[in-house]
């Protein structure tokens, strides 16, 4: 997907807007989105979502989907990095696993 056509800003108020929905406790400038073990920045491609955490519960497939791009997770699953280019309900459900394990 071509980065230029990706509304950036977009993407960042819906995820900001599925996080509230959650009541996750966020601190969030115009830039970026932190919360725990995450981090959810704006970048020329789409939004860069880093997590450091013990046994995240992804495998490298979780990664390759269509609407994730650069996608790397460590070999003990303590850290991942993608680019989400893309909102849709398997991003939502990626996004959602994620924020339950990271914030139980």
């Amino acid at each position: 997907m071509d980065g230029a056509s990706i509304d950036v800003d977009a993407l960042f108020s819906g995820v900001e807007a599925f996080l509230s929905s959650r009541r996750v406790e966020f601190d969030i400038n115009e830039d970026s989105i932190t919360y725990y073990a995450t981090s959810i920045s704006k970048h020329e491609e789409g939004l860069l979502i880093k997590i450091e955490h013990e046994h995240l519960p992804l495998v490298h497939s979780d990664l390759d989907r269509v609407g994730f791009v650069e996608g790397r997770l460590n070999d003990d699953r303590s850290a991942l990095s993608v680019i989400l280019q893309m909102w849709g309900s398997e991003h939502r459900r990626f996004l959602e696993r994620l924020v339950e394990f990271t914030t139980a």
